[in-house]
C-alpha cells in the first residue's frame, strides 16, 4: 500500500442499520491502515456542530456519505455534507438505500456513487478504488509540513466567513483557534493560530467585545503569506 492514501470521515445516521454498517466499514478501512473518523460516540444533537466533528471534517481528505432513508432526513448528516462540500472535500456517496432523486441531497448530484446494499465486504474493492488505493502523490505534498499547514490555514480562514452562523454561545474564533493549534505541524502555524484571539482583532460595541471575523480571517492569511 502507498505511503499515503488519505484520511476518511464517514457521515452516517446513528439509526440502524446505518450505524452497524458504518462500524463495519470503519473497521475494514482501519485494518488496511487508513485513518478513519466516524461518530461512534453519537455526538450529534442540538443545533450546532460539536467541535470534534468540525475538526474531523477539516482534518480528513475524503468524506464518505452513507446514503439511506435515515441520513437524507437527518439535519445533522446534511449539515456535515454541506460543510464538507463547502470545504471542497472529496465526497464519496455510498448507497445503502436507494432513494428517489428528488429526495437525494443536491450536494451529491452527479457524483460517482457505490452501491453497498449487498454488504460492505462485497463493496470493498469499489470503495478502495474510490479512495485512491494505488494512487500516488508528489513526495513534497506528502512530507512538507508547511504545505499541509498552508492548506489548513486557508481552511480555517474560510470558516470565519460563516461568522455567527454556528452559535452565539460558543465563540467560533476560540473553537477554530483550538482546532488550528491541534492540527498544525509547524511552530509558526501554531503561533499564528494562537494569536488569532488577540485583543486587537476585537472591537468594542456598547461596552461589549465583538469579534471582527473578517479581521481575524485577514490576519491568518496575511501572516501566513509572510511565512512563504
Amino acid at each position: 500500500m502507498d505511503k499515503k492514501i488519505g484520511t476518511v470521515f464517514i457521515s452516517h445516521s446513528s439509526r440502524e442499520p446505518d450505524y452497524t454498517v458504518t462500524k463495519s466499514l470503519s473497521g475494514a478501512l482501519q485494518e488496511l491502515g487508513i485513518d478513519v473518523w466516524w461518530d461512534k460516540e453519537r455526538l450529534e444533537g442540538g443545533n450546532f456542530f460539536a467541535v470534534e466533528i468540525l475538526e474531523a471534517i477539516i482534518r480528513q481528505r475524503f468524506f464518505i456519505f452513507i446514503v439511506s432513508r435515515h441520513s437524507i432526513q437527518s439535519k445533522w448528516c446534511l449539515r456535515e455534507l454541506i460543510r464538507a462540500t463547502e470545504l471542497e472535500k472529496d465526497v464519496k456517496p455510498l448507497i445503502l438505500d436507494h432513494v428517489p432523486n428528488d429526495k437525494s441531497p443536491i450536494e451529491i448530484a452527479g457524483l460517482h456513487w457505490i452501491d453497498i446494499s449487498s454488504g460492505i465486504q462485497n463493496s470493498m474493492p469499489a470503495i478502495l478504488r474510490a479512495l485512491g488505493i494505488g494512487e500516488t502523490y508528489p513526495q513534497n505534498v506528502i512530507d512538507d509540513p508547511f504545505s499541509r499547514d498552508g492548506r489548513l490555514m486557508e481552511t480555517i480562514a474560510e470558516q470565519l466567513r460563516y461568522g455567527k452562523s454556528f452559535t452565539d454561545s460558543l465563540n467560533l474564533v476560540e473553537m477554530l483557534k483550538t482546532i488550528g493549534i491541534r492540527c498544525s505541524e509547524t511552530a509558526r502555524a501554531k503561533e499564528i493560530f494562537n494569536n488569532m484571539t488577540s485583543l486587537s482583532l476585537y472591537s468594542l460595541s456598547g461596552g461589549m467585545r465583538k469579534i471582527d471575523y473578517e479581521g481575524v480571517r485577514s490576519f491568518l492569511l496575511s501572516e501566513w503569506v509572510k511565512v512563504k
